[in-house]
């Protein structure tokens, strides 16, 4: 055996994450009884509601009929916010590879605090909306990171 030059090349590269899509996959999955729910809690909270501001006409009380109309109708945007984030969340997840990481990290953060408060404050199913809130929180973050990284 002769002299041999050998060259080692290391390529200390990191390459983008495919979590924030896989994780957003996940929370969308487990978010779907969450989804259904607050359809369903929406409906019954503005027949409720209804029912409750027609008891008020009925007796006069005006106080009584505006308070409940305002609370169904409160009620039933909340969930509807709370669907439209969910479904956002989702959708921006298969982003987190793109050249607007960043933005779509942040976004997701932002989605990501309003489910668990959501999820904490009683709007959705508290364990499984923490769930999905730390899923599409991390996959934000990841997307955040993703933004470092090369193709």
């Amino acid at each position: 055996m002769g002299n041999e030059n050998v060259t080692v090349v290391v390529n200390n590269q990191q390459h983008k994450s495919n979590a924030p899509w896989i994780l957003g996959i996940i929370a969308f999955i487990v978010s779907i009884p969450n989804i259904l729910c607050a359809t369903v809690c929406a409906a019954a909270g503005a027949a409720v509601s209804e029912a409750a501001r027609q008891d008020a006409v009925n007796s006069g009380n005006a106080a009584a009929e505006a308070s409940a109309t305002n609370s169904g109708e409160a009620f039933a945007g909340m969930l509807l916010v709370f669907v439209i984030i969910s479904l956002l969340c989702f959708i921006l997840s298969f982003f987190g590879k793109s050249k607007i990481s960043v933005i779509t990290g942040f976004l997701l953060i932002l989605g990501a605090l309003f489910i668990l408060v959501n999820g904490f404050v009683g709007l959705g199913n508290m364990l499984l909306g923490s769930i999905v809130g730390i899923c599409y929180l991390i996959g934000g973050i990841f997307s955040i990171i993703n933004k470092k990284r090369i193709a």
